[in-house]
């Protein structure tokens, strides 16, 4: 009856009933399975004794710091073999931690939604119980990166992931009634299934989806990575992204916008704001982050921002056109603290921008976006600066990014081939020269 009782206990896989908080009867998988080491077998040929744990498909390994000698052992039996007193003593061992365990889980399950593999190992080992929950580990990343605002991230950066967070919150309410999921849990259909409710739920387009799935696919990546996952969800699954055309204006549109006269100090500075950006190519966190300091002169006198992107990190360094340099000065007397321009929230300055839009009678979707595609294509790249500049302007990481911002306009295409026509038709490469050849001959 004890060798049942004992095959029971380590053989046969446990259903425990979840706490009354936990509605509609549902049952939790809990399995415990002892087993060694055999390659780490020492001199006096003992093993160490290692367990797993598997809660709901959710899994952990560690040392029971506990050996036995490896004739002993029975792995079928997930036990020591025999009546000798090494023998009864590990059995014992193994009897005590298989009921701590199951005592940690009833326990752990009156004080919390869920209970992982993880929390359970933590209680047997005495440390502190971590919740190994999607929402709990999303939640403690975002308290790490809200620190860094400013360091190492944008303001704008942390709002995508307080987003993503919000809407997995809310998606899991919707669609799985529950507060939370374990990590364990998270296949490939909950990403399937995220992935359409953003879209269905909340209209997103395929490249808007596409950069909340991207922060959830990090979340999940670092959990895999860190052994609280045992499977990439992601694996699989390709996330899509379409290629689309940067907008940016046109000479014409951005000497409309330059001849606009602005009929309140409210627009007037979005107007400042706006044509400083298309004449450095600064973006909005950037710009609102240059002071006095930022302003550098060279052997020859001319005046430069020398600065780092905040989105990146990267070093940008652009020369002051009259443009911008006459709105810095403009500001000069009436500046908000060390800050060299007077930046509003990013939501007000790019709805002004419409106003300001309307009232030059374009059409496209102005945003502070757009200064930066515009500096980069009619400004810079439509004038002769190389992109190899303009990425250095820009502070890109990869000319490739550069290549996306850079519009190459049917004029400049005319004129490089003309020229292009022109060098080859004294070389090997023209039939026109090959036939001159030949009638020499």
């Amino acid at each position: 009856m004890a060798m049942l009782c004992l095959r029971c206990l380590f053989d046969v896989q446990l259903i425990l009933r979840l706490t009354k908080r936990q509605k509609n009867s549902m049952r939790s998988t809990f399995r415990i399975l002892f087993f060694v080491r055999w390659e780490l077998k020492k001199a006096d040929g003992k093993v160490p004794i290692h367990t797993r744990l598997t809660l709901d498909g959710d899994k952990v390994r560690f040392n029971l710091k506990t050996e036995v000698s490896a004739k002993l052992w029975d792995p079928k039996a997930g036990k020591a073999i025999g009546q000798t007193k090494e023998a009864i003593q590990v059995n014992r061992y193994l009897d005590s931690v298989k009921g701590q365990l199951i005592a940690h889980y009833h326990r752990l399950a009156e004080a919390n939604e869920v209970v992982t593999a993880a929390m359970l190992r933590d209680a047997f080992l005495g440390y502190d119980a971590k919740n190994n929950t999607l929402l709990k580990v999303f939640e403690e990343f975002n308290d790490r990166q809200e620190q860094l605002i400013g360091i190492d991230i944008a303001q704008s950066t942390f709002n995508k992931y307080d987003l993503t967070f919000r809407r997995l919150q809310e998606f899991l309410k919707a669609r799985h009634r529950k507060a939370d999921i374990l990590l364990g849990q998270i296949d490939q259909n909950f990403v399937m299934d995220f992935e359409a409710y953003l879209k269905t739920e909340y209209r997103l387009d395929t490249n808007s989806s596409e950069k909340l799935m991207r922060i959830f696919k990090r979340i999940t990546t670092m959990c895999f990575r860190n052994g609280q996952m045992q499977r990439d969800p992601f694996c699989g699954h390709k996330l899509k992204k379409v290629k689309k055309d940067r907008g940016y204006l046109t000479r014409a549109e951005l000497e409309s916008i330059i001849d606009f006269t602005p009929d309140s100090k409210r627009l007037e500075k979005v107007w400042d704001i706006f044509l400083f950006c298309c004449f450095t190519g600064f973006d909005y966190s950037t710009t609102a982050a240059l002071t006095e300091k930022h302003i550098v002169t060279d052997d020859k006198g001319s005046l430069w921002i020398e600065t780092h992107r905040v989105k990146t990190g990267t070093p940008s360094k652009v020369k002051l056109l009259d443009i911008p340099l006459s709105i810095i000065r403009k500001y000069e007397a009436k500046r908000d603290g060390d800050f060299l321009l007077p930046v509003m929230s990013n939501a007000k300055y790019n709805l002004y921008l419409k106003e300001i839009a309307a009232a030059c009678g374009i059409q496209k979707n102005i945003t502070s976006h757009l200064a930066r595609h515009t500096f980069a294509t009619t400004v810079a790249y439509a004038n002769g600066v190389s992109i190899e500049s303009i990425s250095k302007m820009l502070g890109h990481t990869k000319i490739s990014t550069t290549q996306i911002y850079a519009r190459i306009v049917d004029k400049t295409i005319s004129d490089e081939m003309d020229k292009l026509a022109q060098r080859l038709s004294t070389t090997k490469f023209s039939m026109e020269e090959k036939n001159r050849k030949k009638d020499v001959v």
